[in-house]
């Protein structure tokens, strides 16, 4: 499980510990694959702005809207957006407890919504 934040922000800015649960990094890793193969350069610009978009969530959480899966869970799911272009849009999927931000999965923005099964 990866977890931010990192040591160089300043601490009244950040609020909110990132994790990333295993299945969020699978997702995160599938995702860098498919780019791969497809425009390997690409792909490393990729990941180091999805961990960059991911790493804002320690600050202000609650920014994000509710995602549409989040009438089907117990605890609220939200949704950051990241990407454009020819890579498309992703949604990064979470929730908040406390002081933590929990990474649940990430997302092409063409999958189908996330379900209670798939957790």
């Amino acid at each position: 499980m990866t977890s931010w934040p990192n040591s160089s922000a300043k601490p009244e800015r950040l609020a909110y510990r990132v994790i990333l649960t295993p299945e969020a990094e699978a997702d995160l890793r599938t995702a860098y694959r498919y780019i791969r193969r497809h425009a390997p350069h690409a792909a490393r610009e990729w990941i180091r702005r999805a961990r960059q978009n991911i790493k804002t969530l320690s600050r202000h959480p609650i920014r994000c809207p509710l995602a549409p899966e989040s009438v089907s869970f117990d605890e609220p799911i939200r949704e950051l957006l990241f990407g454009s272009g020819n890579r498309g849009t992703y949604r990064v999927l979470f929730t908040v407890i406390g002081k933590s931000v929990y990474i649940l999965h990430i997302r092409h923005g063409s999958m189908l919504l996330l379900n209670p099964e798939e957790e």
